[in-house]
């Protein structure tokens, strides 16, 4: 995988804490919110604008024009004069804008009707206010429902009486023409041809009266508001959308700590393991990295337990170290770190250890006589020590004696504490007496480890790293700041331009470090308890394999064991049969075992 994947998925874990609780606090916050919210009702009034729906023959320029009518209705449903009425009406306790801040309305274009819908705690006073803003634009608009009404309603009994009254001639008419054949004298048939030419006349005007009549009836008003359904109490509340509300909370704050997140890492100037290319970092070599090791609270070397992961950073780190110092046996190496809390007394004791472990023989400086702690990780007091030493106390001779009044059991390693502390022990490194120093112990060890305090606040370590072969820099993956180490660097040049610096992290995930441990059935083994049965990984320590072997063996039937639930147990006997040239040793539980050894 790349180092932008590792860097991301550390990112992540760092920062998951902050992203489980940008999403939890938000989302508990807005749901109990939303609980105790009231409950609210939605009550619809509708209107008809315009007369189209009710002409046999609409014409869609009036059509279009009732469509503009119905938004501007709509727009007037919420504005000061309408709200203000409605107020007055019902005697509500608020002020236009709350009221109209109830109130949405919608135009549905190809009916032309406009919904007024109205919001509130109360289901009946929800539908009392719907209807009373759809009462109050009706009567503000120039054609009342009422009027039209009464219009249509006079032209209806008008056209009624018309359509008597053209019946009635249409009969006088026929009778009168039935009757003129059977007149014989000129006068009678002049009077009868006179007295149809009137009704026909009559009737010809009462035929077009009756036209004119029936075309303002079927004329289109698009300017009449009419309520065609008015609001009903609502009986269901409106959903609170709870689910929808969390989520959009949870998906807020999870957006707001990501980008928090990322700006903080982009801002972040620490250094980084993810940065190191080709082993070096800063142009200075990388000779490795250690993850974060698990110190208990009394802070023992010998208690300390480390991963076999651990282990194989520190053996690497020491082959390293080893490489680099070949040429100047027997080598003095300064531990050193830009800032306080990276782990340096830590990785001097437990490289220390290591390195005696290998043979060598290994002597630990307490270099730190501002607050001195190395005594501490081998248990030991810190009466007499290196500041004596400097300042003249004891002589460089009897370093030695100093030493060995403080063991450290572990063999062929070697301590000479700090002493006590001094107010200025900065002038303790001034001169030749820590050269010569140095030089007297080179001649009973193979390599020497100095702690030191922190480089920035101690002008100290400058000094000493003079007399020694190389300093080795500590820095804390993601907590040493790359402008405090470049600062420290460029210090070390300076003043000791001639002594190699090398570079170690700390805290690095394991991860990123993709060690390859020594597997825990080649550790050396404890006896064998007398116990009748064995365990897979008591079985798997005996035989010298990885515990799945076994299980595969057992799964197979070459080693005869038994299943009981869900693992399986061999016999001491059958464990006997299958290895006949080996004897059995004993093997404690694990819970009996002691800490892995640091090698």
């Amino acid at each position: 995988m790349s180092r932008r994947f590792w860097w991301y998925l550390g990112i992540f874990r760092r920062w998951g804490w902050l992203l489980a609780l940008s999403v939890l606090i938000p989302a508990l916050i807005t749901s109990v919110l939303v609980a105790r919210q009231p409950n609210f009702y939605r009550a619809k009034a509708t209107l008809m604008v315009g007369t189209s729906l009710q002409t046999p023959d609409p014409d869609p320029w009036q059509l279009t024009i009732a469509n503009n009518l119905a938004n501007a209705y709509a727009r007037l449903a919420q504005e000061g004069p309408v709200t203000q009425a409605v107020i007055e009406r019902l005697n509500l306790d608020r002020s236009p804008g709350e009221l109209a801040s109830q109130i949405t309305t919608r135009v549905y274009p190809e009916a032309q009707l406009l919904e007024i819908q109205v919001v509130d705690q109360d289901p009946q006073l929800a539908a009392a206010i719907a209807n009373a803003i759809a009462e109050e634009l009706v009567r503000r608009s120039p054609v009342s429902q009422e009027e039209e009404q009464t219009r249509q309603q006079f032209i209806r009994a008008q056209l009624d009486d018309l359509e008597a009254r053209i019946e009635r001639l249409d009969g006088e008419i026929t009778e009168l023409q039935d009757t003129l054949p059977e007149l014989t004298s000129a006068a009678e048939l002049e009077e009868a041809q006179r007295r149809l030419e009137q009704l026909e006349t009559l009737r010809t005007n009462y035929q077009a009266t009756y036209a004119d009549l029936l075309d303002s009836l079927r004329v289109e008003a698009p300017n009449a508001l009419s309520i065609f359904e008015r609001a009903a109490p609502p009986t269901v509340p409106l959903p609170h959308r709870a689910g929808m509300a969390t989520g959009a909370a949870a998906l807020a704050g999870l957006a707001l700590a990501v980008a928090g997140m990322l700006i903080v890492e982009r801002l972040d100037d620490s250094v980084r393991w993810e940065a190191v290319e080709e082993g070096t970092f800063l142009n200075y070599p990388v000779l490795g990295a250690l993850p974060r090791l698990r110190v208990k609270r009394d802070r023992v070397i010998s208690a300390l337990s480390l991963r076999p992961t651990d282990l194989e950073a520190l053996r690497n780190l020491r082959a390293a170290l080893m490489m680099e110092i070949e040429e100047h046996w027997p080598a003095a190496v300064l531990v050193a770190g830009a800032e306080a809390g990276v782990g340096r007394t830590l990785l001097t004791a437990s490289l220390g250890k290591i390195l005696a472990e290998a043979g060598l023989r290994t002597l630990l400086i307490d270099g730190d006589l501002r607050a001195p702690s190395l005594h501490e990780w081998f248990d030991q007091p810190n009466v007499e020590g290196l500041g004596e030493l400097l300042r003249g106390s004891r002589d460089a001779s009897a370093a030695w004696s100093l030493i060995e009044r403080t063991p450290t059991g572990v063999d062929h390693l070697y301590l000479l504490t700090a002493g006590r502390p001094v107010a200025d022990p900065t002038i303790l490194f001034v001169g030749e007496r820590w050269g010569m120093l140095l030089r007297e112990l080179k001649q009973g060890v193979d390599v020497i480890l100095v702690d030191s305090p922190p480089g920035l606040t101690s002008p100290e370590v400058l000094l000493a790293a003079r007399e020694c072969d190389g300093v080795l820099t500590l820095c804390g993956h993601r907590r040493t700041q790359t402008v405090s180490l470049l600062q420290m660097l460029r210090s070390l040049a300076e003043h000791s331009p001639g002594v190699p610096v090398w570079l170690a992290f700390n805290r690095v995930p394991r991860g990123q470090l993709r060690l390859h441990p020594t597997p825990e059935w080649t550790v050396e083994q404890a006896p064998l308890t007398e116990r009748p049965t064995l365990t897979v990984g008591e079985a798997a320590q005996v035989l010298g394999v990885r515990p799945a072997v076994v299980r595969r063996w057992c799964r197979t039937g070459r080693l005869k064991a038994e299943r009981v639930h869900w693992r399986w147990i061999i016999r001491r006997e059958d464990l006997e049969k299958f290895l006949p040239s080996v004897e059995v040793a004993e093997v404690e539980s694990p819970s009996q075992r002691e800490p892995a050894p640091l090698s």
